[in-house]
């Protein structure tokens, strides 16, 4: 083989790799399949010379030299139709429709002597072809077809100004192009110049950009996925290059002579080690990592995956405590302590511990001017207590560690959102006083920037829940303040039968008749008195959230008791009709109370000149994702005004009412509360017949957990 040839045998694979690439990839886009042509004719191409340069036999030489023109006429060619297809300019199409025909007519000379092949000649590097009368044509032909696809290009270009990334690609083929021409410098051969063809430099190059601007800047709508694979090739071939010419140069100093097959051999043993070394190190690593590091192994694992884990978690105390537990055990650490900043204290307050003592005084916080938060604040990375304390050098470092050592911490991890420290994690000595390595402070740093994010969320979780919380108390307080007059009334009739035993007492003491039946009315009416007082109370106060099981009819009949007043008052009769044995349901009895009161007291009011309301209880079955469940079912029923069918799909919406009054958020706060309890709510009206309100919640099935008054979801950290 001869050694002149391996270059073009090298770009003709390049070329033929990257219009595969780009075929496989894209190939519904006329733009990319115009590339992907013109990458296949310059594989072409350069895999014509690659056999020319070998050739001994000048006849055979010149039938290869026509082979090859025959594909080269329509290298220029197929790149204009690319630019034209790329540009989508229509007006064009006829041109090169017409720089087609022009190709098929120099392609039909091709074969006919002395026009446009006239012989061969031979040169150092092997036989080259010689320029006929018409290859002028040719080189004029070239010039235009190049002129006129730059000038589109650079027409589009300052079209596209608004559109950067648009820019940027045409640049990249603009740049490409230009280069792209110097590749004429291989027709110097044609004229009997004897210059070795350097175009394939050029043309490489040229492959390269188009190459740079597909992964990039998505030249031809590729999702490259193999990005780092494709500049690692790259980068692999431009190791080899030089290598293999070393090879080549000492065989010629120590042989005199070059041995095609032995060459051949060692450029692909050597292209496959370049690029099974790899993979085999990265194996070659885990494997003995495992093997011989498995602990480190197991630690590296736990905390990735606890990094990805916690960003689910909502509740603060949960997510403190199993992120110092968990980073604690990973990192067999005797010491843990997690510090959040209070911004009412303009401190970090310690929430969550491992292995320390309870927090006092100057341990339980650390101010902002602290020389720790001071320095985390303005460095944003990891402070090892070992390192300051030989910074001799610098007094701010030593105060830092003599802080350090105080609070018990070999380093001290910063929490960092929106560039503000939130957080500060201390971590003592590992057993074994091992020290930490930079893979486990990189691991730190990584979990703290996730606990960063599951802190935000968090906070933002427990703002929403105080909301949450304050429009349900003033929920309740709005229904309490439309239960005033009615309940004002109630307890008015019992006082006035009080004040009149009490004004006739002293002067019928002495009838037995009038004493002791009186005293009885008396007391019953007190007992009423206190009664009604206490469910008010008992609604009205706010109590922390307590699941329990609970029997569903008390709730319900503890209500309808209370709202009977109201109902009178309206003319409107409440009908009890309770299924007696009724499983218990898991509950907060007082959320569920104010769900209730917000439908009954919403069926009075839709209710105008006298009715009834029907409050029910039932067991009710449904198939929920396949498998059968229970719910205990309580319907309110009213013959009220009903709610048009349009206002259906609203009525759960936050500040929706139709009412004059009213905030619009009963139906809402109610709904939600259902929802937590793992329940749901539905609803049935027709106009003029009145509504019915269906509360289903589920039998045997805990809410979740309640943890210092806020519903959570519990954190499962795998350690």
């Amino acid at each position: 083989m001869n050694i002149a040839s391996i270059p073009t045998l090298v770009t003709a694979l390049l070329s033929l790799s990257l219009g595969l690439f780009v075929l496989t990839r894209n190939r519904a886009t006329s733009h990319a399949r115009m590339f992907a042509l013109w990458c296949f004719l310059t594989a072409y191409w350069q895999g014509s010379w690659t056999v020319l340069f070998n050739v001994q036999d000048r006849s055979l030489a010149e039938l290869v030299a026509r082979i090859g023109y025959s594909g080269i006429i329509f290298i220029p060619i197929v790149f204009f139709h690319f630019v034209v297809a790329l540009t989508r300019e229509r007006r064009n199409r006829r041109l090169c429709l017409l720089f087609y025909s022009l190709g098929v007519a120099f392609l039909g000379v091709t074969w006919v002597d002395q026009y446009f092949v006239d012989g061969v000649y031979r040169y150092s590097w092997g036989y080259y072809p010689r320029a006929g009368t018409l290859h002028v044509l040719y080189l004029l032909f070239l010039v235009i077809m190049l002129a006129t696809g730059l000038r589109i290009l650079v027409h589009h270009k300052n079209v596209a100004r608004t559109h950067p990334v648009r820019v940027n690609q045409l640049k990249y083929i603009i740049f490409s192009t230009v280069i792209y021409s110097l590749a004429g410098v291989d027709f110097l051969g044609n004229y009997g110049i004897a210059y070795y063809p350097i175009g394939l430099i050029f043309t490489n190059a040229h492959a390269g950009i188009i190459a740079y601007a597909i992964i990039q800047y998505r030249l031809l709508d590729i999702s490259v996925v193999i990005k780092r694979s494709l500049i690692y090739a790259l980068i692999l071939f431009a190791m080899l290059i030089p290598c293999f010419v070393i090879v080549i140069g000492g065989q010629l100093l120590a042989f005199g002579s070059l041995h095609y097959g032995f060459t051949l051999i060692l450029l692909g043993l050597l292209t496959t080690i370049g690029f099974v070394f790899p993979k085999l190190r990265f194996m070659t690593e885990d494997a003995l990592e495992k093997a011989l590091f498995n602990k480190k192994v197991d630690y590296r694992e736990t905390l990735l995956r606890s990094s990805r884990e916690m960003v689910a978690v909502v509740d603060m105390e949960a997510l403190s405590q199993s992120l110092v537990q968990t980073v604690a055990r990973a990192l067999a650490v005797e010491k843990a302590a997690l510090y959040l900043l209070d911004d009412s204290k303009d401190a970090f307050a310690r929430i969550a511990s491992r292995g320390m003592a309870d927090a006092e005084g100057a341990r339980d916080t650390i101010a902002r001017a602290d020389p720790i938060a001071e320095r985390l604040s303005r460095l944003g990375q990891a402070i090892v207590m070992g390192e300051l304390q030989m910074a001799g050098d610098d007094p701010r470092a030593l105060a830092t560690a003599r802080r350090m050592e105080q609070l018990e911490a070999e380093i001290s991890v910063p929490i960092v959102s929106k560039g503000k420290l939130i957080g500060i994690l201390n971590l003592g000595h590992k057993e074994g006083k091992e020290i930490y390595s930079s893979e486990d402070i990189e691991l730190l740093s990584t979990l703290a920037n996730q606990a960063a994010i599951a802190i935000e969320n968090a906070r933002l979780y427990q703002n929403l829940k105080q909301s949450q919380d304050t429009l349900r108390r003033a929920d309740r307080l709005s229904s309490l303040g439309l239960l005033t007059a009615g309940l004002a009334h109630e307890i008015r009739n019992p006082l006035v039968a009080i004040r009149t035993f009490t004004q006739l007492l002293p002067e019928r003491y002495d009838d037995p008749e009038f004493r002791e039946g009186f005293q009885g009315l008396a007391l019953k009416e007190v007992d009423r008195i206190c009664g009604l007082i206490n469910d008010l109370l008992s609604f009205a106060r706010p109590s922390r959230p307590n699941v329990a099981e609970e029997n569903i009819n008390d709730v319900v009949d503890s209500i309808t008791r209370i709202l009977e007043t109201e109902a009178k008052e309206k003319n409107v009769e409440i009908i009890r009709n309770f299924t007696p044995n009724l499983p218990k349901v898991w509950i907060d009895r007082e959320q569920m109370k104010q769900v209730f009161m917000n439908l009954v007291l919403n069926a009075i009011q839709a209710i105008k000149d006298g009715g009834a309301i029907s409050v029910a209880t039932r067991l009710y079955g449904r198939s929920e994702s396949g498998e059968p469940a229970q719910f205990v079912q309580v319907e309110v029923r009213d013959t009220g005004v009903g709610i048009p069918e349009e206002n259906l799909d609203h009525i759960f919406d936050p500040f929706f009412t139709s009412k004059d009054e009213g905030s619009g958020l009963g139906l809402s706060i109610s709904h939600q509360i259902v929802q937590e309890h793992g329940g749901f709510v539905t609803v049935e009206s027709k106009v003029g017949k009145g509504t019915s309100f269906f509360v289903n919640l589920p039998v045997g099935k805990p809410m979740r957990s309640v943890t210092n008054g806020r519903m959570r979801n519990e954190a499962n950290f795998s350690h």
